[in-house]
């Protein structure tokens, strides 16, 4: 990166008050570690909070913000300066880091799916185009798969605070309404919470009859709610990350060829709300335990059969009907799931992480990982390393 003459003024619009907000902080401070100096104006701030009072006699060089308000967008933009925006529709022509909605609802149903769910649906109580995007993408996915989605409307006359008895009764009876068990698939951590704290009012079991998931992987929100909450974790840090690295260039006089960048989501955190088998048949549901418990050790579809009495063709037979997956491809998408568990998140060394994932070989190791998941291991933890 060529030197600059002086250090930038960046300033920070991040929210402070959730751990999203904080996480994004956490990646742009790790870039500048290693690319800056910046100096940085950062205050602590709500999401929903107005451009604060002295930016309109602050001097800059660059913005990242998460903007919620159109109006403060369009004062941002004003300015000419670059700029990275982190909530603002990806619609609309400004430079922009998001997480891709298509890769976060498959990942939630393949979660639903892997626990044999087939009644899915999706709950959120608010519209903005980011939970509109995300309700849309996962009703898309069910149906591509042959799958009907449930979603939570609430009546015209819903009032805006949650704590209003008519919104917590049309949720109780869309909850009851429900075919069970099934899957609920929320739109961030926050709603989620408040599914399995109406859930719990009402006595409707979570995960036995609701298996909720949400998106954000907030340690608090998941840790508060009984039982704990699954979630997918978008990657914050890489997101913040990213936007300093484009922010960087910009500044620089670059120009980015593409001005929005999509990442891929981070990882499914599994946790006690999603922690159910819907099987009907007791032997197949402990075939699946079994390959679960031991896909890393090298297992084989034969030693399944053999271990509890199972003939190889009913096995795959039962398999394809329940997680519309062969024994095979469980064992290899459990193994490959390990893989990118371990090069996310640990300095193993690729040929050790094949080793630790069940594959005997190397070789077979890197060209399925290349078939499977389109990158080289080393390409994959290049580009999905948590900070």
């Amino acid at each position: 990166m060529s030197r600059r003459r002086h250090s930038p003024q960046v300033l920070l619009l991040l929210e402070t008050s959730r751990a999203y907000g904080r996480g994004l902080v956490e990646g742009i401070a790790r870039y500048v570690e290693q690319h800056g100096p910046w100096s940085m104006f950062f205050e602590e701030r709500g999401l929903n909070d107005p451009i604060p009072n002295w930016f309109k006699d602050w001097k800059g060089d660059g913005i990242i913000s998460r903007t919620v308000r159109k109006a403060d967008l369009r004062r941002l933009q004003s300015t000419g300066l670059p700029m990275i925006e982190l909530y603002a529709d990806s619609s609309l022509d400004i430079p922009c880091v998001y997480v891709d909605s298509g890769a976060i609802t498959e990942m939630a149903v393949e979660h639903f799916l892997e626990r044999g769910l087939r009644n899915m649906a999706f709950f959120c109580n608010d519209r903005n185009h980011w939970i509109d995007e995300r309700r849309e993408s996962f009703v898309t996915e069910l149906e591509r798969r042959g799958l009907v989605c449930a979603v939570f409307a609430a009546s015209s006359e819903r009032q805006k605070d949650w704590s209003q008895q008519v919104e917590r009764r049309e949720v109780t009876c869309w909850l009851r309404s429900l075919p069970k068990p099934c899957g609920i698939f929320c739109a961030s951590d926050l709603y989620a919470a408040r599914i399995m704290n109406i859930c719990r009012s009402v006595g409707i079991a979570v995960p036995e009859q609701i298996a909720v998931l949400g998106v954000d992987n907030d340690p608090v929100l998941c840790s508060v709610c009984f039982p704990p909450l699954s979630s997918i974790d978008l990657g914050c840090p890489r997101i913040g990350y990213e936007a300093a690295s484009m922010l960087d260039r910009l500044m620089s006089g670059k120009n980015c060829r593409k001005n929005k960048k999509f990442l891929m989501p981070e990882r499914l955190v599994a946790r006690q709300s999603t922690d159910v088998l819907n099987v009907d048949d007791p032997d197949l549901a402990k075939a699946i335990q079994y390959i679960r418990q031991h896909a890393c050790m090298g297992l084989r579809v034969a030693e399944v059969a053999t271990a509890l009495g199972f003939s190889r063709r009913a096995l795959e037979k039962q398999m394809q009907r329940f997680v519309q997956r062969t024994p095979k491809e469980e064992i290899m998408r459990l193994r490959m799931e390990r893989a990118r568990m371990l090069l996310q998140q640990t300095d193993m060394s690729v040929e050790q992480i094949c080793r630790k994932s069940g594959f005997a070989s190397f070789k077979y190791f890197a060209r399925a990982f290349r078939r499977e998941i389109g990158l080289t291991p080393r390409e994959y933890r290049k580009r999905h390393r948590i900070l």
